[in-house]
């Protein structure tokens, strides 16, 4: 069956000859079947990011490619097909020896689709907005180099939380939540819900535990004088030095992100990072 022509974002993987090799020739594939393509590299912001008439986005690389592809067109319901470049791959699930027929079924309406949500944040100064974007994974506020704690207000939905000195502070999804968040001791999230882990990453004194809310809820996250050089982090990928004075904000943003796949089984998932055990999941159930 014949797809609707559509507009087809296809994005590499910077500095790959095969990524780039094969983007010719799923460029060419899909020009001879009528859609029009825009080939990119990713790693970069660039216009064709926000061209109004995208409906549809290919990407040649591995999980670190995909999310920041997502980043870039969140909210938009623009649906992410992933063909793998990157060593395991649990975003962009078809082989490059696959393409063909895995695009084939995704744009034939074949392949089923999953969403996931993400989260906004801004970073205020002198009460102007510095810095604004959206996060896959998580949000994260470190120290830098200095073995010194980070002094923080905590306030949730406009109520106070708590005073929080720790090395620093992470705000996951639950796709985010089996990276650093449960490096730090936050809780693993079945990647369909809607809601964030608050982990707080070596808290003085142990102030406070771990923590769920639900997608909705807005933190306020106020650098206090004292606090050692902070970073925010976006994904593991985007960077910000902030000062003292910073307010730094966070929701989550529901169903902001389209995946074309079939989704890891949750448990796969877990066996294939390490969290399960084959020893512990030999049990076989139906």
């Amino acid at each position: 069956m014949q797809s609707k022509a559509r507009h087809i974002l296809v994005v590499r993987k910077a500095n790959s000859d095969r990524a780039a090799r094969l983007e010719a020739e799923i460029g060419a594939w899909l020009r001879a079947r009528g859609h029009s393509v825009t080939a990119i590299s990713g790693g970069f912001d660039d216009p064709a990011y926000a061209l109004p008439d995208l409906d549809f986005a290919v990407v040649l690389g591995g999980d670190g490619t995909m999310l920041g592809v997502a980043r870039r067109v969140a909210g938009r319901g623009i649906p992410l097909l992933g063909i793998n470049f990157g060593r395991v791959g649990f975003l962009a699930d078809i082989q490059p020896e696959q393409w063909e027929k895995g695009l084939a079924d995704s744009l034939a309406g074949i392949t089923p689709e999953r969403t996931c949500m993400a989260l906004q944040w801004k970073v205020v100064r002198n009460e102007s907005t510095l810095a604004k974007g959206v996060a896959v994974n998580d949000v994260v506020l470190s120290r830098a180099a200095l073995s010194r704690l980070v002094n923080m207000d905590i306030g949730v939905d406009g109520q106070e939380m708590c005073r929080l000195r720790s090395d620093g502070v992470i705000i996951s999804t639950p796709i985010g939540s089996s990276g650093y968040s449960v490096s730090a001791g936050g809780p693993l999230l079945y990647p369909s819900l809607n809601c964030m882990v608050f982990t707080p990453i070596c808290p003085f004194l142990n102030t406070i535990p771990p923590m769920v809310f639900p997608y909705k809820t807005r933190f306020c996250i106020d650098l206090l004088p004292g606090t050692t050089e902070t970073y925010i982090t976006v994904d593991g990928q985007e960077g910000l030095l902030l000062q003292v004075g910073d307010r730094v904000e966070v929701t989550g943003l529901e169903d902001a992100v389209c995946f074309v796949g079939k989704e890891m089984p949750f448990f796969e998932r877990l066996r294939t990072r390490g969290f399960v055990t084959d020893m512990a999941s030999g049990a076989k159930h139906k």
